[in-house]
C-alpha cells in the first residue's frame, strides 16, 4: 500500500504540473499581442494538455476505490463533505466576493452562478461530489463488469457530441454526470483490478505511448476549426485521456530521485492548489512578461512561481484550525 500511494502521489504531481502549464498557455492565449497563427498553434498544444483535470478525475475514483471500498456509508460521506465539499464552499465564497467587486453581479448572483451551477474552475469537485454519491449506490457494478467501462464510453461520446440536447436544466453542462460517466467507470475498475493492471501498464509501456500518440490522431481528423476558446472535454478526445493517463501512470513508476517532502507536500495540497493556482496564473506575465518569447523558460518560472506561491498560502492556512478547513484534500489523504 505504501507503494500505491508513492505512484499515485508521483502521478497526482505530474498532473497537475500539467493542468498548471494548461492554464499558463490558457493565460498566453489570450494576451493582446497574440496573433492568429499563435492562437493556431496554442490551440493543438493546449489540447495536448487538456488531460490534466480528467487524469486527476480518474485517479481520483482509483484512490476511493482502493481505499474505500469497505468504510461506512456515514464516515465515507462525512469524509468527502469534509475533505471535497467544505473546501469547495469556503473557497467558492472567497471566489464569488472577488467576482461581484469587478462585475456587475452582486455575491448571491455570482455564488450560485459559479459554486451552485459550477461556471468556474472549481467545477471539477461538483464532479468528484457526484462521484462520491454514486458511489454509495453503485460502485460494486464495475468490480464484476469491464463492459461498463466500454458501455460509460459510448454515453459519454454521445453525451458530448449531442449536449445541446441533453442539457442539466440548471447546472452547467461540464459537470454533468453524463460527460464524466467513463472516468468514473475507468476509474472504479482500475482501482478494482489494481494489482493486474498495474503489471500490465509497467510491461507494456512502449505500447501505452504508442496508443497516446495514436488516440490523439481522431481529434485532428474531426476538428473543425480552431479557436481561442476551448472545450473542457471534446468527444473525440476521450480516447486521448484515457491513453495519456495510463502514460503518466507508467511514467511514476520509474520517478526515484525527488525529494520526499516536496512530493509529500505537493500531494498534500494539491487540491488546494488546483482550486488556487488560476488566480495567480494571470500575475505571472507581470512578473516574467520578459519571457513570452522563450517559452520553456516562461513555463519553468512560470511553475515555480505558482506551485511556491500556492504552498506557501496552503502552509500558512494548514497553521491555524479554522483556516486549515479551506484545504481541500480531496485526491490523496
Amino acid at each position: 500500500m505504501k507503494t500505491t500511494k508513492s505512484n499515485h502521489q508521483y502521478i497526482f504531481i505530474i498532473l497537475i504540473v500539467v493542468t498548471i502549464i494548461s492554464q499558463i498557455l490558457l493565460s498566453y492565449t489570450f494576451r493582446s499581442g497574440v496573433d492568429d497563427n499563435q492562437i493556431q498553434t496554442l490551440f493543438w498544444i493546449r489540447h495536448l494538455f487538456s488531460f490534466g483535470l480528467p487524469g486527476i478525475i480518474i485517479l481520483w475514483q482509483i484512490q476511493d476505490t482502493i481505499l474505500h471500498t469497505k468504510t461506512k456509508v456515514s464516515t465515507y460521506l462525512w469524509r468527502n463533505i469534509r475533505y471535497i465539499f467544505i473546501p469547495y464552499i469556503l473557497l467558492g465564497i472567497v471566489y464569488s466576493l472577488y467576482n461581484s467587486q469587478i462585475s456587475t453581479e452582486s455575491f448571491k448572483e455570482s455564488f450560485i452562478n459559479m459554486v451552485i451551477q459550477g461556471n468556474w474552475h472549481g467545477s471539477f469537485v461538483l464532479v468528484i461530489f457526484q462521484f462520491t454519491i454514486l458511489n454509495l449506490f453503485f460502485r460494486k457494478i464495475g468490480r464484476y463488469h469491464k463492459t461498463m467501462v466500454l458501455v460509460s464510453f459510448f454515453i459519454s461520446i454521445t453525451y458530448l457530441a449531442n449536449d445541446a440536447i441533453f442539457q442539466y436544466p440548471f447546472f452547467n453542462n461540464d459537470v454533468n454526470l453524463l460527460s464524466w460517466l467513463f472516468f468514473y467507470c475507468l476509474g472504479t475498475y482500475i482501482g478494482y483490478h489494481y494489482q493486474t493492471l498495474k503489471k500490465l501498464i509497467k510491461e507494456n509501456q512502449p505500447l501505452i505511448v504508442l496508443m497516446t500518440i495514436l488516440s490523439f490522431l481522431p481529434f485532428i481528423y474531426f476538428a473543425e476549426a480552431y479557436s481561442a476558446e476551448i472545450l473542457l472535454l471534446e468527444p473525440a478526445l476521450l480516447p486521448y485521456f484515457a491513453c495519456s493517463f495510463l502514460l503518466v501512470y507508467s511514467i511514476s513508476m520509474s520517478m526515484v530521485g525527488l525529494k520526499q517532502t516536496l512530493v509529500q507536500n505537493i500531494a498534500s495540497y494539491g487540491s488546494f492548489i488546483l482550486l488556487f493556482h488560476p488566480v495567480i496564473t494571470p500575475f505571472l506575465f507581470s512578473f516574467f512578461g520578459v519571457l513570452e518569447e522563450q517559452t520553456i523558460l516562461l513555463l519553468f518560472f512560470g511553475l515555480l512561481f505558482i506551485l511556491g506561491m500556492s504552498l506557501g498560502v496552503a502552509e500558512i492556512l494548514d497553521q491555524y484550525t479554522l483556516t486549515r478547513f479551506a484545504l481541500a484534500k480531496a485526491i490523496l489523504r
